[in-house]
């Protein structure tokens, strides 16, 4: 067990108390130039969760094994982020990193360390991507509470 993944399995109830702070006529509005807007967020996060998820498992089932690489502007073309429901990404969101946290807490302390290799970072352990999600996690909430001021 990591100690942060109370963080983790908490950042959707945390992302959620954010959005309903937030009128539903600014879940289209881009902040930045280069960011996602707040529903596009969402939606990225709700894709995400499972691929994070798919190499934690690639790496318990087939430790060393390579992961696809995705360019995540293009995946939020692909995929058509910005026509998605937050509401509902935000449940698929929920939904997926409860399965997440499943899947950490069925761990022993010597599975946290198998590993995957990425071909762009090299081997990454399960421990490593689990503090690379918990990165994300307050990347996208720093953004989310942006939609406040």
């Amino acid at each position: 067990m990591v100690p942060y993944t109370l963080a983790i399995e908490l950042t959707p109830t945390t992302l959620r108390r954010l959005i309903d702070c937030v009128h539903a006529d600014r879940y289209a509005e881009a902040l930045e130039p280069d960011r996602f807007t707040l529903t596009e967020m969402v939606a990225h996060l709700a894709d995400w969760e499972d691929l994070f998820l798919d190499r934690m498992r690639l790496a318990h089932e087939a430790p060393g094994s390579t992961v696809v690489v995705y360019d995540e502007g293009e995946r939020a073309v692909e995929k058509h982020y910005s026509t998605r429901d937050l509401q509902h990404e935000l449940d698929v969101f929920e939904n997926r990193r409860r399965d997440t946290m499943d899947f950490l807490n069925g761990l022993s302390e010597e599975e946290w360390s198998k590993s995957f290799l990425h071909p762009q970072r090299g081997p990454l352990t399960i421990r490593d991507q689990v503090t690379m999600l918990l990165g994300h996690d307050l990347y996208h909430l720093e953004q989310a509470s942006q939609y406040l001021r």
